[in-house]
């Protein structure tokens, strides 16, 4: 029987989290919850309900599991699945392997297997949800003690079949919840990317467009989105900022294209491109002066880094040349002090004496 599977990794954004801590879990870190969203009008959903404490502000750490464990550890987290149509459903819940690719976190066919599949187990791989009703499920991810350092990737699947159709035919129809685990001791090597050339273009429909490369020179893989924002521009015109459609996903030590597009009716320039992209907490600026083609790519131009962090050497020197002039201006006056204490006014004896010392 052939299977049609319509693969749709449906990670809602979910809202801040609470700071209320989740009680009773099996796990090695503080857990908190993440309130209900508004439910989907329609389909099966599914979404994370528990986020470690310590990045319970990071906007990625509520929507997808994220974390790094030692060999032999393990965590739990909750998952909640919803029913949003208007008839009973049997839904199948399982974990999945996962790759990036091409800017996009992709998830395989149910048969598919990675290590990170392998170590996740669903406490119920199958439950009956009445329309609207809900339920939540615990998820567990158990480390082996040999398992090698790195990041793997997966995902915690619901999946909803339907009857067989004409030639056997079942169409299935999955939502998911992304798995970002990071094997190895300690918290590794942090997460950080640069923005390396700004590449302004024209699309096949007329539509401007800046291409921003960015590298991931960190530890961890990325979800970058962001803006850009045009100043200085003829006649003096800004535009934007105007935001990026999708995130882009990038492995440690890839590089890919983050492309704006703007409406037709921006003029090709000269401008002022500033892009603000960002990852989770981690945020990173960049500027150059790009003019758009009238068709096709344009030429890539290396920006200037904007995240504030160029100005810290420009402010540690200015410090060290205030505080040494503030220490030359006391020696002087201090010095300048002692000069009038060792000078003896006119007429005294002191006076008398220290003259007739210089005549002899």
């Amino acid at each position: 029987m052939t299977v049609f599977a319509m693969i749709l990794l449906a990670l809602s954004q979910a809202g801040a989290a609470t700071a209320a801590p989740v009680a009773g879990l099996p796990v090695a870190t503080p857990l908190t919850a993440t309130p209900a969203p508004t439910p989907a009008p329609g389909g099966v959903g599914i979404r994370l309900l528990d986020i470690p404490a310590s990045t319970k502000d990071d906007p990625r750490a509520r929507t997808y599991i994220i974390d790094r464990l030692a060999p032999g550890s393990e965590i739990s987290r909750r998952i909640q699945v919803e029913n949003n149509t208007r008839a009973a459903q049997s839904v199948r819940l399982y974990s999945g392997a996962a790759h990036i690719d091409g800017g996009s976190f992709i998830g395989e066919d149910a048969g598919v297997k990675n290590d990170l599949s392998t170590w996740t187990t669903v406490a119920q791989p199958q439950v009956e949800l009445a329309a609207g009703a809900s339920a939540e499920v615990l998820v567990t991810i158990k480390v082996p003690s040999d398992a090698a350092e790195g990041e793997q990737y997966g995902a915690i699947w619901a999946e909803v079949r339907s009857a067989g159709g004409k030639g056997g035919v079942v169409q299935a129809n999955r939502a998911g919840i992304r798995v970002y685990l990071s094997v190895g001791p300690g918290n590794g090597k942090p997460a950080d990317f640069t923005i390396s050339a700004l590449t302004p273009a024209r699309g096949a429909e007329g539509n401007p467009q800046l291409s921003a490369l960015v590298t991931n020179t960190g530890g961890r893989a990325l979800d970058v989105s962001g803006e850009l924002s045009l100043t200085a521009g003829p006649g003096g015109l800004s535009a934007g900022p105007f935001a990026v459609q999708q995130a882009t996903t990038i492995a440690p030590g890839n590089s890919q294209n983050v492309t704006f597009t703007l409406p037709g009716e921006v003029p090709n320039g000269p401008w002022t491109a500033q892009v603000r992209l960002k990852s989770g907490l981690l945020e990173r600026q960049a500027s150059a002066p790009v003019t758009f083609p009238d068709a096709g790519p344009g030429e890539a131009v290396t920006p200037v880094q904007g995240d504030g962090d160029e100005w810290l050497p420009l402010i540690a020197i200015a410090g060290t040349i205030l505080v040494l002039l503030a220490l030359g201006i006391f020696l002087f006056l201090a010095r300048r002090k002692r000069r009038r204490l060792d000078t003896p006014a006119p007429g005294t004896r002191r006076s008398q004496r220290q003259n007739a010392n210089v005549t002899r």
